[in-house]
């Protein structure tokens, strides 16, 4: 990620709500290096140089007794693993946003345009309320075209964009092993007990990977928002727990224990459903102490006392 310097210049508050930016600036920050999709932080001279206000600049913010230490510790994190952007590295291009009918070149926007990836903005101004910010690409053949750069300056534009990254990710997914390869990134509000590894890995069809992906996601979203307790209403899509007669059945309930990655051994006995070569299950239960779902099962129909796996 890298900053939008110019959202430095677009201030115009008094220092407690300039306090406020900054600390919804680090939240923005926070939760994408926690989501592990933008794992760098470049930021331009603008960041240290540019007062906010009138006497008071990053320097000033930072000997501030009022601002949260944890805040000021957070920034400093930031800086010590940040890098550096200089104009020199950009010679043979130029990107201009249009403030307020005034023509402003950004280092960090033609950065995030050339890079594929996004600025932060502190939100200090309406246009940085925006998720895309329009902009003027300018090659050193003087060639000029409009473009959009991505842009965060809210929790909401964060969750959109890993959102979409998450989608794109999925769709380029052609195996089982891939799933497993990616769970951490693709769902990170569930954890995956060791058995599901081999069962994932036997998946090869296409289709089949998709159903299991879409019904995954399924559990992940309602996983996102969990806190401690579970209603099988909001999962919806048939989430159901194993009947009487299942949990009854010693060699039934076998099956369906697993061992957790805590290093427990629990019976998973709610279930959703997938379609595709066969009826298949996934096997979770949820887990209130650290507010995530842990999967134990992918795969065929386990047996009942009715019918057999299919």
């Amino acid at each position: 990620m890298i900053l939008n310097e110019i959202s430095l210049k677009t201030i115009n508050a008094s220092q407690a709500v300039i306090k406020d930016q900054i600390s919804q600036f680090l939240d923005v920050c926070h939760e994408l290096f926690q989501q592990k999709k933008e794992k760098e932080f470049y930021y331009t001279k603008e960041l240290m140089s540019e007062p906010l206000v009138e006497d008071y600049s990053i320097h000033e913010w930072l000997s501030d007794p009022t601002v949260p230490r944890n805040e000021k510790s957070y920034f400093r994190s930031l800086l010590n693993r940040g890098v550096l952007l200089e104009e020199l590295q950009f010679l043979e291009s130029e990107l201009y946003i249009n403030l307020k009918g005034e023509r402003i070149s950004s280092i960090g926007c033609l950065a995030a345009y050339e890079w594929g990836t996004l600025v932060i903005s502190l939100f200090s101004d309406e246009l940085w309320m925006k998720e895309y910010i329009k902009g003027n690409y300018i090659t050193i053949e003087d060639d000029e075209c409009e473009v959009c750069i991505r842009n965060c300056s809210t929790k909401a534009h964060v969750n959109e964009f890993v959102l979409e990254r998450r989608q794109e990710e999925k769709m380029q997914i052609s195996s089982g092993k891939e799933v497993w390869d990616k769970k951490e990134e693709l769902f990170p509000h569930l954890v995956f007990c060791e058995s599901v590894r081999k069962q994932l890995e036997d998946v090869k069809v296409g289709i089949h990977i998709r159903a299991i992906l879409e019904r995954i996601q399924i559990l992940e979203d309602y996983f996102t928002t969990y806190e401690g307790e579970f209603i099988k209403e909001k999962v919806g899509y048939g989430c159901r727990y194993e009947s009487e007669s299942v949990q009854n059945d010693e060699k039934l309930k076998k099956q369906r224990k697993f061992k957790t990655p805590y290093g427990t051994e629990e019976y998973f006995y709610w279930h959703i459903s997938f379609p595709g070569d066969y009826p298949g299950r996934i096997h979770f239960i949820p887990d209130a102490e650290h507010n995530v779902g842990i999967i134990g099962y992918v795969g065929k129909h386990l047996p009942t006392k009715k019918f057999g796996t299919i």
